[in-house]
């Protein structure tokens, strides 16, 4: 495990890792129906050359995801052909920068050796190997999700742009791979590590973050997509905010809308929903920027 650990050793262990998972992208078919389905619908994106709404076919939009992870196989396929390895080069390439995240964060955090740890547990977790090499919206998810909470965490002592502002941009990823659920994933974990730290710590960890123009960032950056997804095809929030983050889960039988069903909620409301939502972000991104400057302990 020493040798492993060296540098030269962990190179080479991450060199044979990626070398195989290639192999494997190169050779091995299309192999569940997800892989097949979400192929088909960056297949379609390039074919189409439709950039907003993703597509199960022609007539079909599919509301279930974001679209960023099929933009990015879209563009492999225009970059390397329509085949295995082209889409599904944009999961691994994801996964190596969750990889990277990792190792910058143990490294400013810990040793040398703490780094090469984690990025050597990550990369060789099951989940985390087979989907770096699998057609998949999870490893953006991943991405995203990892960089807002290392950069939460290293905000106050590494003070650099891609960590002050890496947290919004990890939201605006999560939210273009996954939606709302990154939200979740990122805010439920910094909620209870406040509680816990809610002696002074949290608060510094808080004022170091650029609330107001960080989240006008993620604003920027996510919120256009979803807009121009429901004016192109009506109906798609109430199917992806409402259908998939709640009715799935509380009605039983729950399986999607019709395109038509979806359509007949009212666009005005989403709308003046999500413009209510960012006012209410605005002033509270007020209060955070209003807080004293200031934080003498770091974590």
């Amino acid at each position: 495990m020493r040798i492993l650990l060296h540098r030269t050793g962990f190179i080479w262990i991450i060199v044979v890792l990626v070398a195989l998972r290639i192999l494997g992208m190169v050779l091995v078919p299309l192999t569940d129906t997800t892989e097949a389905r979400y192929a088909e619908i960056a297949r379609l994106m390039v074919t189409t050359n439709d950039w907003i709404t993703p597509w199960f076919k022609p007539d079909v939009p599919f509301w279930g995801k974001p679209p960023l992870a099929f933009w990015m196989e879209a563009l492999s396929f225009k970059a390397f052909g329509i085949n295995e390895f082209a889409v599904r080069l944009p999961s691994l390439l994801a996964t190596l920068a969750t990889s990277w995240v990792i190792w910058r964060f143990a490294l400013l955090t810990g040793t040398t050796r703490t780094a090469r740890n984690a990025v050597l547990i990550y990369i060789t977790t099951a989940l985390a190997y087979v989907a770096s090499g699998a057609v998949m919206t999870d490893p953006f998810l991943t991405l995203g999700v990892t960089w807002s909470l290392a950069a939460f965490y290293l905000a106050p002592t590494a003070p650099r742009w891609y960590w002050r502002y890496g947290f919004f941009l990890g939201l605006a990823i999560g939210l273009l791979a996954k939606g709302p659920l990154a939200l979740v994933l990122t805010f439920a974990p910094i909620v209870i590590w406040s509680f816990i730290h809610r002696s002074g710590t949290a608060q510094c960890h808080i004022k170091a973050l650029p609330w107001l123009k960080g989240s006008l960032l993620t604003l920027l950056i996510g919120l256009p997509w979803y807009i121009a997804a429901e004016l192109k095809t009506p109906g798609f929030l109430n199917y992806f905010i409402i259908g998939e983050h709640f009715m799935r889960f509380i009605q039983p039988g729950w399986g999607g809308r019709s395109v038509r069903q979806c359509a007949q909620a009212s666009q005005r409301h989403y709308l003046a929903a999500m413009a209510d939502g960012v006012l209410s972000l605005g002033f509270d991104c007020h209060r955070i920027a209003s807080w004293q400057n200031g934080c003498s302990a770091g974590p």
